[in-house]
């Protein structure tokens, strides 16, 4: 399950930061590093909900299935 976790994490940090570099006009070094920065936090935020989902669904079959 962490293994899948972090996979999933890269993936979405690599597609996040490279969609926000394709979007620059011009790619000057502190550019790319902003782009880099703003997909991290995208990823973040993306997993927060993944693993929140989990969390809830997890919580759900606990407390549903005597």
């Amino acid at each position: 399950m962490k293994k899948m976790l972090w996979i999933t994490w890269i993936s979405l940090f690599a597609a996040c930061s490279f969609f926000d570099i394709m979007l620059l006009m011009d790619t000057s070094f502190s550019d790319i590093l902003g782009a880099l920065f703003l997909g991290a936090v995208q990823s973040l935020i993306i997993m927060t909900f993944i693993l929140l989902i989990i969390v809830l669904v997890k919580w759900i079959k606990k407390y549903t299935t005597n």
